[in-house]
């Protein structure tokens, strides 16, 4: 952690500095260690800060959704990534996803998945929960996003038939179960352009979630206007009626792909065996 001035507040509004952010890190660590399951599974430190911030530093709080979250690992294995990012390079190349350099009004990390471009015929439900999961190994190491969140634009222009196939009742309920567990302190959806598809696959995923994923959703549709609320639209390109510059996938990819030997050494630890 070396952004600036580190403070948080914790569970009980205590501010705490970054000794005392290191001290409740190592506390978890030992709580861990000392468990027959998780002794084996994920320690790196940024991943365990996600859960220590999504709990707001309660060190109870933390191993319970760290259980939550092995335990859907150990449920769902395929779902989770254990791959290195180089390992998916031609699906990457697919220019579908991307996280930009800036933040959202808040802070969060801005992330933009392009629905129209996914390919159905070379992917599945299954890999493309991996994908998006690399590219959240990526970013959510930063303090900053594990502080304020991230800001996901879904963008649903071409969304196709193909796609909305990928929506049955198993798929939905296990994408219902990982966006639920995964450790992302404040996760905000932004869905922008339409399909013809999309009020059909709203009734459909919705009965599966929650009230906190519903909560999650902001819903723009074709207003600029109401999405440039939460993300300053010199940060986005002119395709969300943004001044900023085009989307640069390339760029975002190759910075991706050179993580690959630091992010498979983390992802290694998530092979949980029964």
């Amino acid at each position: 952690m070396s952004e600036g001035v580190i403070t948080v507040q914790d569970f009980s509004g205590k501010i705490l500095t970054e000794s005392d952010i290191n001290s409740r890190l190592e506390e978890l660590i030992s709580h861990i260690l000392e468990d027959p399951k998780l002794k084996t599974f994920r320690t790196d430190h940024g991943f365990l800060l996600r859960f220590l911030h999504c709990a707001e530093f309660s060190i109870p709080l933390s191993l319970t959704k760290i259980r939550n979250y092995y335990n859907l690992v150990l449920e769902y294995p395929n779902w989770f990534a254990v791959q290195s990012p180089l390992e998916f390079k031609d699906k990457l190349e697919y220019n579908d996803k991307i996280i930009l350099k800036e933040r959202d009004r808040n802070g969060r990390s801005i992330f933009i998945l392009k629905t129209g471009k996914i390919r159905t015929d070379n992917s599945c439900p299954q890999q493309e929960a991996q994908i998006l999961e690399l590219w959240m190994e990526y970013f959510a190491d930063s303090f900053e996003t594990q502080r304020h969140g991230v800001s996901a634009i879904l963008d649903m222009k071409d969304y196709s038939w193909k796609l909305f196939r990928w929506l049955t009742p198993t798929n939905i309920k296990i994408s219902a179960k990982k966006i639920d567990a995964y450790p992302i302190k404040d996760l905000v959806i932004h869905v922008v352009n339409t399909s013809f598809l999309l009020n059909a696959s709203i009734k459909l995923i919705w009965p599966f979630f929650n009230d906190r994923l519903r909560h999650m959703f902001k819903f723009h549709y074709d207003s600029w206007e109401s999405l440039h609320k939460y993300i300053n639209p010199e940060h986005l390109p002119a395709e969300y009626g943004g001044t900023g510059s085009n989307l640069e996938f390339d760029k975002a990819i190759h910075r991706l792909i050179d993580k690959s030997d630091e992010i498979k050494v983390k992802l290694s630890k998530q092979k949980v065996i029964n």
